[in-house]
């Protein structure tokens, strides 16, 4: 390669990489404050009625979600199938094909305990109680996370944005 040449890539490099120095120190930082004591999760806080069915996660199997949902599709060769309603993402294991994760994205399938999207994040702390983990960003803004359980494998999350629920995650190990 001629000296010329050598140069504009020694100079591209440098040009990409300080771009991404300052696109990641904009980002915002976040803050996680761990509870005192972790709410206990029960085995029914790992129970979905979807009203054709109860989804158990870290139980369920691919072929009982399939019977409650048969209008549902897989998404591609993955592990994730998506119902037509209600709007949610049920994730399996690969090897054993069990409901290991559930993305609650609308209001028409509430947590175990009640709380659904578009609900007030007060509501939730009522229902779940407040040792949760909290989640947020430094930046000020009105998203954070309340996270219910000891671990992120066996967690209930809820993801809020202007102080209402806008997702709710239930995750699960296989039981």
């Amino acid at each position: 390669m001629a000296p010329k040449g050598r140069v504009y890539v020694i100079a591209l490099v440098v040009v990409v990489f300080a771009l991404g120095f300052y696109i990641s120190s904009r980002h915002p930082r976040v803050e996680i404050i761990c509870p005192e004591r972790d709410t206990v999760l029960s085995e029914e806080d790992y129970q979905v009625d979807t009203g054709k069915g109860l989804l158990v996660l870290g139980r369920s199997t691919w072929d009982e979600v399939g019977r409650i949902y048969p209008g549902g599709k897989s998404l591609g060769m993955s592990t994730i199938f998506r119902p037509d309603k209600p709007d949610c993402l049920l994730t399996f294991s690969e090897d054993e094909n069990i409901l290991v994760k559930l993305h609650i994205d609308g209001p028409e399938l509430p947590s175990p305990r009640g709380a659904a999207a578009g609900d007030d994040y007060k509501l939730v702390e009522a229902q779940y109680g407040k040792d949760y983990t909290l989640i947020k960003s430094t930046d000020g803004s009105n998203y954070f996370d309340m996270v219910y359980g000891k671990n992120r494998e066996n967690s209930v999350t809820f993801k809020i944005r202007h102080n209402k629920v806008d997702r709710i995650i239930i995750q699960r190990e296989i039981q």
